[in-house]
């Protein structure tokens, strides 16, 4: 039997993620006050977070941004280092319990597909990522779960959908998944 480390070591991250995940924990970083940090880009903590949070329009208290950081940090050092964010990413895509800490990991995923910056995000946006992660078969169930069953607004522009908007669809289809899990245990 397998380690849990040994497990993570299996979970491959595709290029387009990697690319995707290293300029995410650089705009984490990029945010600090302290010029040394920025220069070296080895970790972040609950202020770079809260800060994209706030950029995001998302404002939550120290304790929930702190919350967020203490889920993944590893060594208790109050920071993300690069190797404990790949570690949180791993951790929850291989995660099959749904019972992995998601709060930093959801932000992420958001600022991912998010590559403009622009606190909105496209089905086009989310088409790669979605496509390398769960394949062609599972793409349309994904893209809906996210954006609902019209990929368009009224008048025929792009659907986009902000941070809030896109928590609110991640809470509801875990909640969907919980719903169905415990329905089948009884």
């Amino acid at each position: 039997k397998k380690s849990p480390d040994e497990l993570l070591e299996e979970v491959k991250i595709h290029q387009v993620e990697r690319d995707a995940l290293d300029r995410v924990f650089k705009t984490f970083v990029s945010k600090s006050d302290d010029p040394r940090a920025i220069e070296s880009c080895v970790k972040f903590g609950w202020q770079e977070v809260s800060r994209v949070l706030h950029e995001l329009g998302c404002r939550q208290s120290k304790q929930e941004v702190q919350l967020m950081v203490w889920e993944v940090d590893e060594d208790l050092d109050g920071y993300v280092s690069k190797e404990e964010f790949e570690i949180m990413y791993k951790r929850v895509v291989s995660d099959k319990t749904g019972l992995e800490p998601r709060k930093l990991f959801n932000l992420v995923q958001f600022m991912m597909y998010d590559k403009g910056n622009t606190g909105r995000v496209t089905v086009e946006d989310t088409l790669e990522l979605i496509y390398v992660r769960y394949g062609m078969e599972h793409l349309e169930k994904e893209i809906q779960a996210l954006f609902g069953e019209n990929e368009k607004t009224d008048d025929g522009q792009e659907k986009s959908i902000t941070f809030s908007e896109y928590l609110e669809q991640i809470n509801k289809r875990a909640t969907e998944k919980r719903k169905k899990k415990s329905f089948k245990k009884s």
